[in-house]
């Protein structure tokens, strides 16, 4: 009889044990990461600062309550990403959570001077990364980029994070990143942004997020150029990143202009004349409306869309094409020529891809547009 309540009450106690989660933390012993900013901190060492949210001063209307912060910034020094996380991590009273990040932003400093490469091992190689945050480049202190209040979001991370994403820019995550620099055939392109210095506000008051235009990075993830905004958009197009845009184009002679939202932003690459490498076409594909037109068109006229077409064509051939030979005198191919390369032409590929950057400029690269208008609008010609 003794020895049957022992057993039980051992059972107990392992089904009491065993039960239980012994690593849970609870919410409220969480400090939650929405924002991680890059900075270059001198020889071998770097500035890690997160962005963490304070969800008591949070409404539902987009703002703190009353004069308290939403978010802090914490930074520190370490000789990588983990052991500045490490010391950051020994400021607070909460473990940190970064599976909620939005946006990871670095320095150009810190691409320029340090070993970007390591920083990507640490986010890729660490499980507890989600690898859906946008990775973007400041103009200026990534630290001080968290710092800065936004006139319409809580926090600048998500402030940036929806400007990429409300403007059709959702292929710029972390892992996208991560994917690109590490496959032989495709360089990286990466959004720049910078803060806005409005002289006319003061230093405590919001600010907006501009783009700067987007970096072209080597193999070695380093700066070789910048394209603006209309060349920034006509890369993200060709190669694959853009879902939609919008594009205004002056008519002939100057003579009004037309603006168009473009979507289901394709494109396609092909090897031409006898399957020669050497030579690529690359196509571009997408379906216009017509949203503004002041231009003497009449575009209930079959005649008249024929014209837009072949104009618009002709126009996006042109632009995309400048563009295209600007990145191929910088080098790095944003465009994943080489790993379309790779695949179709394996054999050649295999002399090429040591030195691929500079071998890209020798590739002829054709760019084709077939840009199908979808709808005119609600009227024929400009109303007067």
């Amino acid at each position: 009889m003794i020895r049957c309540f022992h057993m039980t009450c051992l059972l107990l106690f392992l089904l009491l044990t065993s039960a239980g989660c012994t690593d849970f933390v609870e919410p409220n012993q969480l400090a939650f990461v929405m924002g991680t900013g890059i900075d270059y901190a001198g020889e071998e060492m770097v500035e890690v600062s997160q962005q963490i949210a304070i969800p008591s001063q949070m409404n539902a209307k987009g703002g703190s309550s009353g004069d308290s912060e939403s978010f802090i910034v914490v930074s520190a020094k370490g000789k990588n990403v983990f052991d500045a996380t490490q010391k950051i991590q020994k400021k607070l009273s909460r473990r940190l959570m970064s599976t909620h990040r939005a946006l990871i932003a670095i320095s150009e400093e810190y691409i320029e001077k340090y070993d970007a490469k390591k920083l990507f091992d640490k986010l890729n190689r660490d499980p507890a990364n989600n690898q859906r945050d946008i990775t973007v480049l400041i103009k200026g202190s990534a630290k001080e980029f968290l710092k800065i209040k936004h006139p319409l979001e809580q926090l600048s991370s998500i402030a940036a994070n929806k400007e990429l994403l409300i403007n059709g820019m959702s292929s710029f995550t972390t892992r996208q990143f991560i994917i690109d620099s590490a496959t032989e055939g495709t360089r990286v392109l990466v959004p720049l942004l910078q803060i806005d210095n409005d002289k006319d506000k003061g230093k405590d008051k919001a600010r907006l997020i501009q783009s700067s235009g987007y970096a072209v990075l080597d193999k070695q993830l380093k700066i070789k150029g910048i394209l603006n905004e209309s060349e920034g958009s006509g890369a993200i197009w060709m190669l694959g990143k853009g879902t939609f845009q919008g594009l205004t184009i002056a008519w002939k002679d100057g003579n009004g202009n037309l603006s168009f939202r473009l979507t289901h932003l394709e494109r396609r690459i092909q090897s031409v004349k006898g399957n020669d490498p050497k030579h690529i076409l690359l196509t571009v594909k997408a379906q216009a409306y017509l949203l503004d037109n002041t231009t003497p068109l009449d575009m209930s006229e079959a005649d008249h869309m024929m014209e837009l077409k072949k104009y618009l064509d002709e126009k996006i051939q042109t632009d995309l094409q400048d563009i295209m030979n600007k990145v191929q005198k910088l080098g790095p191919d944003i465009f994943g020529i080489g790993e379309y390369l790779h695949r179709k032409h394996p054999y050649w590929w295999k002399s090429q891809r040591e030195d691929w950057d500079e071998n890209f400029k020798q590739i002829q690269v054709s760019v084709k547009a077939n840009i199908q208008i979808r709808s005119t609008g609600t009227s024929a010609n400009q109303v007067r």
